[in-house]
């Protein structure tokens, strides 16, 4: 689909949403000269970038902030953007943020990890404070793994593998939320837009269908997470497991596999 198609397919979802009617198929294929089965199939590719929201044909359709985003740039945004987690963030900033920000997040811990100093980094940027001594070298190399992990699984439209990566996943909120202050600081991108970026970031907790992993950074203490374990609200809301040792423990579905491993609990020792 070229820029100019999609740049009058999205104006013409736009004024529909607008008037509170559905699209006219019919006027926009003779607009662009094709046939409606192939105007379906464009507006299912922009619905997939996230860019639009079709409900059914006879429903009004909403032109979604990412692709307000897209006219007022007239579609220079990057590929990877336009497809990370489109589901999950209705605004192309902050895609980009999380991008960029994965990248800075593991390439900064390999370079610290090749000058061995993994532990102090991951004790001072990316571990809840009140576990920060309790990582050793096996955690570090562990948690490097999950920094991977989460960007291959986030790229794939997949939640995090295990609580590793969630917690992984609270740095690289981080990471991007500091992408686009640098993007403000260089005119790059408005504060108000900054803002609402900032905003649509916690799409990934609604990607993981919870943000419990944000309690383990308001704990005291490691043994604070083995007190929440016998808490029973947490018991009925299906809190898992948030001691040190399960971190690497994969949640229901994923693959026992590569650097995620069992628990004495789960091996019945």
């Amino acid at each position: 689909m070229t820029s100019d198609k999609s740049q009058t397919l999205l104006q013409a979802v736009g004024m529909a949403e607008a008037a509170d009617e559905p699209i006219d198929l019919d006027s926009l294929a003779d607009e662009l000269s094709t046939s409606v089965e192939t105007i379906r199939f464009e507006l299912d590719q922009l619905q997939g970038m996230g860019l639009i929201s079709l409900i059914a044909e006879e429903e009004p359709p909403r032109l979604q902030h990412a692709g307000s985003q897209w006219l007022a740039r007239k579609g220079e945004w990057s590929h990877a953007a336009l497809h990370f987690l489109p589901v999950y963030i209705d605004d192309l900033y902050a895609r980009e943020a999380l991008l960029h920000g994965g990248i800075v997040l593991v390439d900064e811990f390999r370079y610290q990890l090749l000058r061995g100093r993994g532990i102090e980094h991951a004790r001072e940027q990316l571990v809840p404070p009140a576990f920060a001594e309790a990582v050793d070298e096996a955690i570090v190399v562990d948690l490097f793994a999950a920094a991977v992990a989460l960007m291959a699984r986030l790229s794939g439209d997949s939640p995090a593998g295990c609580l590793a990566e969630e917690i992984i996943a609270v740095g690289l909120l981080e990471e991007a939320k500091a992408q686009l202050e640098m993007g403000v600081d260089n005119g790059d991108i408005s504060e108000e837009e900054a803002e609402h970026a900032r905003g649509e970031l916690r799409g990934l907790f609604e990607l993981f269908q919870d943000d419990d992993v944000l309690d383990l950074f308001e704990m005291s203490e490691p043994a604070d997470a083995a007190l929440a374990g016998h808490d029973p609200i947490k018991q009925h809301l299906g809190v898992v497991d948030q001691r040190i040792e399960a971190w690497f423990q994969p949640f229901g579905g994923i693959a026992l596999t590569g650097y995620l491993h069992e628990t004495k609990e789960t091996r019945g020792g």
